[in-house]
């Protein structure tokens, strides 16, 4: 009996799936800027938001299509995962290009039913929780100087062998770091020292190819590890306003207008700015406030599903990934909570009003 190649059978999924999407035209997209636009799509999909998921697919459509399949690529492996890995491997088949999804539907059809898919879909944020982890948790560096000076081989038996999760993630972006062969070649030769099956291999493959990011990677090494995915309680999202046709929490650290409005109330009187001024040097307070921010609204999720490896990076990536204490990181953490609708009237400041167009 022959196998089914996992690009077949992705591409069968996609097909049959995509024949269920309604065939129309890109709605008439708000007024905003390509970069509004994108941190607008990823935010809504977090959140499930699905006539501002359109909006933002159908603004991107006309401004910036290589930039919409590029982010729904990345929002694939940062915020659905390990929930949905049917889903990822269908939004990785879709990134080959505009000849395949002319193919199946079109360019509008495919990038509207599958971003609704995303917002519809469970998702995970264990991929990007990890990347955080590995970077910023005081615990990776350390690791990283125990691994410091290992040989490719070397740090491949470390892959084969660790129980650690984190070790194995930090040695598989030392090892991309350093890799002087072919990407896909280094690649192929890494998922299979990690024993990573072939469905995955291939959308870590295809997907380390198209986002350029480790994401796909370290999704990977945490399909073997998560375990049974639980549905977790929807984050608790604060109250958001409409500034300029668009929900408040659009506009985060990642956009122009965002860090501006970070800035804005950083240089206020609230008791979180307050916080801030009294307890950390100048430098780095713009980047605290607005990683806080993250924590506390863009990067909170509906329909959130993960294991216990996902749950337990999560908790490592809100408080222990800031640099600073535990009871620092909780403090800033709860003011920042009660900041928002400080910050929401900080963002219709920079944005010349609650409204226009």
């Amino acid at each position: 009996m022959t196998s089914i190649l996992p690009f077949h059978r992705f591409e069968k999924l996609l097909i049959e799936r995509a024949q269920t999407w309604p065939i129309s035209g890109c709605k008439s997209p708000a007024p905003m800027s390509r970069w509004q636009a994108a941190s607008l799509l990823q935010k809504a999909i977090r959140r499930g938001d699905v006539p501002r998921v359109k909006l933002a697919t159908s603004s991107l459509l006309q401004s910036d299509p290589a930039r919409l399949w590029r982010r729904l690529g990345i929002i694939a492996f940062e915020d659905i995962g390990l929930a949905n890995l049917s889903l990822v491997g269908q939004v990785t088949l879709a990134l080959r290009g505009k000849t395949f999804r002319r193919s199946i539907g079109g360019e509008a059809r495919v990038a509207l039913g599958l971003a609704t898919d995303l917002a519809l879909s469970m998702k995970s944020r264990a991929a990007d929780d990890m990347l955080c982890v590995i970077n910023d948790h005081p615990k990776s560096s350390d690791i990283r100087q125990k691994l410091a000076g290992m040989s490719e081989e070397s740090l491949l038996t470390v892959e084969a062998a660790c129980q650690d999760m984190t070790t194995r993630c930090i040695a598989a972006d030392m090892c991309a770091v350093n890799c002087t062969e072919p990407k896909h070649v280094f690649l192929e030769k890494f998922l299979n020292a990690a024993g990573v099956g072939p469905s995955v291999s291939w959308m870590a493959q295809e997907g380390s190819k198209r986002t350029v990011t480790m994401l796909p990677l370290l999704m990977a090494l945490l399909s073997q590890q998560n375990g049974i995915n639980q549905s977790n309680p929807d984050d608790n999202m604060p109250e958001e306003v409409d500034i300029t046709g668009l929900p408040s929490w659009a506009f985060d650290m990642f956009t122009r207008e965002g860090k501006a409005s970070i800035r804005h109330l950083l240089a206020g009187q609230s008791e979180v700015a307050r916080y801030l001024r009294d307890s950390f040097p100048v430098a780095g307070r713009t980047r605290l406030l607005g990683e806080a921010v993250f924590r506390v609204e863009s990067g909170l999720l509906r329909n959130r599903s993960d294991g216990p490896t996902g749950q337990m990076l999560r908790s490592q990536m809100e408080r222990e990934c800031l640099g600073i204490d535990l009871d620092q990181a909780d403090q800033l953490l709860r003011l920042t909570r009660s900041a928002v609708p400080d910050l929401n009237e900080c963002r219709k400041y920079i944005m010349g009003g609650p409204k226009h167009g």
